[in-house]
């Protein structure tokens, strides 16, 4: 299966100021998700973010934070690890619910991210997770989450295949400003 535009939404997981600069590589990852953001906000893809316990972990990250406010994301605050059981009791529950496929993006990815994904595959998803746009600790954990979450179905793509996917076109009018994101 591809990732579609129209049945679609981005989901960004806990990507907080106390835990943010501990994960292995943050200055990358922090670039490979505002690329994603910038690319579902082009598309005019529905954006939802979470925050884990922000009174302990912090708010979002600065610069990340700034683009989700401006692109006008829907924001929910959880305690439990995965984002749906929290999820599912938001206002923007019916908005997130119609989209067929999820895309996840943020951290930890053996935590947060993996039981997310498995709780909305478990609910009928396609879940899709960015590769480059996931982080964790110890490098050994998110190849570890990545493994498990194929082996049960989830499909881990690379931030390139997804950005095709989702322009399907080279006569996409999006593709030029959007391909320029590659490097």
């Amino acid at each position: 299966m591809l990732i579609d535009s129209s049945n679609s939404s981005l989901l960004l997981i806990d990507v907080q100021k106390k835990l943010f600069p501990k994960i292995s590589e943050p200055k990358l990852l922090e670039s490979s998700i505002l690329n994603c953001l910038e690319v579902f906000h082009t598309l005019d893809i529905p954006i939802f973010f979470s925050e884990q316990y922000p009174k302990g972990l912090g708010l979002t990250i600065d610069k990340i934070l700034k683009k989700l406010l401006s692109y006008k994301a829907y924001k929910f605050e959880k305690t439990s690890f995965s984002c749906f059981p929290t999820f599912s009791h938001t206002p923007h529950t019916d908005q997130f619910l119609k989209s067929k496929q999820v895309v996840l993006i943020g951290i930890e990815t053996h935590i947060c991210v993996l039981q997310t994904a498995m709780d909305l595959k478990g609910k009928g998803h396609e879940v899709f997770v960015i590769f480059e746009a996931i982080g964790s600790r110890k490098n050994q954990d998110k190849e570890l989450a990545v493994k498990r979450m194929i082996n049960n179905g989830i499909q881990v793509v690379s931030f390139e295949m997804m950005l095709f996917e989702l322009l399907r076109d080279s006569k996409n009018m999006h593709f030029k400003n959007l391909a320029s994101l590659i490097k």
